[in-house]
Parts: structure tokens; sequence; C-alpha cells
């Protein structure tokens, strides 16, 4: 049974340098239109009452105050015993009043986009917060009674030197929050950066960068349970462990994507299609060869790995036999370990993707 859902709010009143992701700037009649649509896909698409809800985008908070009490009502009967819901938020578009809102319908997580405290950086993205706005925001946050916060920082900027990264990383674990997620900068072809030819950090700076935070981070209690995630207090994201896990999830929306048993599906990424026809997903079926191969891929990115006995009672094989010369070449090397659960090493994790070429 399918217990999480993702859903996809395409409205940005801004766009991101960075950003490739299925995003339009705000118009009022067309979130008007696209409200119909999805909240007729929610009532429809999710049959039960869900673990987890994660809202993102775009940006959820574009939505005015009144369209967003129609997204979040629509869920209402979903969230009735959720455990974790969570909603994307930019710092300078929240407020009481949308916070107030949020708790009202159960949602007890707030994952802030945050991605700098740096001015030039923030420019640089098209960020339209401050290092004020974040640290005003995450106070509210708590005054209203939201606890459970996560951050996402970005690394590998141009311009970005590990000096300011540090200053990055000293900002963020001062603030009273449980969770921060790292993102390296990827440059996608149809963002600003690529359409203006930028180059990211080369390797070895990106590299230097993401050490820097599994140490800094470490060091200030927040445990790295996922390749770009860490936590406080054992506050990992329940939503997205659901995707490690390599469970069912729905994806609601323009631009969504979701999981079944028989395989992987993509929502239409084109808005005035979706208002017209609908989700109209495209399909990605997969045989258990390529299922093992892809609970193998979001495993590993977990620091406590792969459950064997959850793999073979799910595949009704053995990991360790299935994959035998894959894992013991990476085992001589020291890159991969087998205790109960196949995880990888504090060497291994830097290389996960040449690691799990030899699993295809």
């Amino acid at each position: 049974m399918t217990k999480s859902a993702y859903i996809h709010v395409p409205f940005c009143k801004s766009i991101c340098s960075y950003c490739d992701f299925t995003r339009w700037s705000y118009q009022d009649e067309l979130a008007r239109q696209w409200l119909l649509r999805i909240c007729q896909d929610i009532h429809t698409e999710i049959k039960d009452s869900l673990d987890t809800i994660y809202i993102g985008g775009g940006t959820p908070n574009a939505l005015s105050i009144e369209q967003l009490e129609v997204l979040l009502a629509a869920l209402d009967p979903a969230a009735k015993n959720v455990k974790e819901y969570t909603m994307e938020a930019n710092p300078e578009l929240l407020n009481a009043e949308c916070i107030a809102q949020c708790v009202r319908h159960g949602v007890n997580r707030i994952s802030l986009g945050v991605q700098s405290f740096q001015k030039d950086l923030l420019q640089l993205m098209n960020r339209k917060h401050d290092a004020r706005d974040i640290f005003e925001k995450v106070n509210l946050l708590h005054e209203s009674g939201i606890h459970n916060i996560s951050v996402d920082l970005m690394y590998g900027l141009p311009g970005q030197t590990v000096e300011k990264w540090k200053e990055d990383l000293q900002q963020a674990v001062q603030l009273p929050i449980n969770h921060i997620s790292l993102y390296s900068l990827t440059i996608e072809e149809n963002s600003v950066f690529g359409k203006q030819g930028i180059q990211k950090a080369d390797d070895e700076l990106e590299y230097q960068m993401y050490a820097e935070a599994i140490a800094f981070l470490e060091k200030h209690g927040f445990h790295q349970y996922e390749i770009a995630n860490f936590a406080k207090n054992n506050t990992c994201s329940m939503h997205n462990l659901t995707y490690w896990h390599y469970e069912d999830f729905y994806g609601i929306g323009c631009g969504a994507s979701g999981k079944t048993e028989k395989g992987r599906y993509d929502n239409t990424r084109d808005l005035k299609h979706y208002l017209q026809y609908g989700a109209d997903p495209s399909w990605t079926l997969l045989d258990a060869k390529e299922q093992m191969f892809e609970t193998i891929m979001m495993g590993l990115r977990l620091k406590e790995g792969i459950d064997l006995c959850s793999f073979e009672k799910r595949y009704r094989v053995s990991l360790l036999e299935q994959f035998h010369d894959a894992i013991m070449k990476h085992i001589e090397k020291n890159l991969v370990v087998q205790e109960g659960h196949l995880k990888t090493t504090e060497e291994g994790k830097f290389i996960l993707h040449d690691i799990l070429i030899d699993f295809l």
C-alpha cells in the first residue's frame, strides 16, 4: 500500500539561476486553473490516508493564502493520520499567516530554501532573501509551533571559495534547526546558468567542500545519514527515506514523479498540456533485475546501507549471491562492507557512482 505522496507546485515568484525543475512564473489566473486540476488529481489518485506528504516545487508558498488553503484542504483527508508533513518554502515569502495556515492543516515540517547566507552568491543565484530573513523566519516557525525545520545549502557555485562555504556552514549550525540538505551545483542546459555558459567548480574543489561539510556538520551534531543529508537527534526525513528505501509513492501534479510496483512514472512537464489533459504520465516499466539495481542505487546512498534480509524478502534472491562479483571487488578495495547491511565505507561514499557501475 502506497503511504507517501509528493505534490509538485510549479510556480515561482522569481526563477533561480540554477533551476531546471518544472517551474513557471507565478500568475494568479494560471495558478487558479492549476488548482482545479491538481485537486481533481489528489481526489482521484490518493485513496487512503498517508504516512508522509511532501509539497515541493517550484515554490509552494508562492501561492496566495487563499490558493494554498484550497490545496491544503484538498489534502486534508490524506493527512488525517500523517506522521511527517513537509512543505518547502522560500524565506522571503514566509509569514505568520502562512505558517498558521500550515499548522491548522497538519504540516509539521518546513524545508527552507536557504542555499547560501552570502549576499553575492544569493544575488548570483537570483535568490530574493538575505541572511536576516533566514534567522527571522526560522524563529517565527518555532514561535508558531513548527519545530522540525530543514535548510538547503548549495556548494560548487561560481566564485564560491572554501572559506565562503565554511562561513555558510557556520551560519547554518547556529540556526535552531535539526536537518541540513547539501546540493552540489549541477549546470542544467535549460537553466539560466546553462544558457549563460556558467561553469561549476572543478571536481577537486567540489570534493574539498563536500569533505569539509561532512567533518564540520558531524562535529556540530548533524549526523550524516545519507550522502547529502544530515540530521540532529534522529530527525531524518521520513518522506525522503521512502525514496532511499525504494518504496512506492504518489507523484501528483505537473512535473511530479512517482513509483509503483511495476515501475516509475513522470508526469508531463508542460503546464498547458497538464491543464488540458491532466498528468499524462510517461512510464518506465522495470523488470526484477532493474528494480534490484535501483534498490541498490538508492540504498547505498544511506549510511546504514541496504538491509540484506529485506532485500531477500522483496526479491527472493540473496543480494550477496546475485551480485557476488561486484560486492567482493569493492570489499577488497575497502569501498563497501557487509555487516547484515551492505553499505559503503567512508571512502566509498565519495565514489558511489563508480561503485554502482559494477552492479549494472
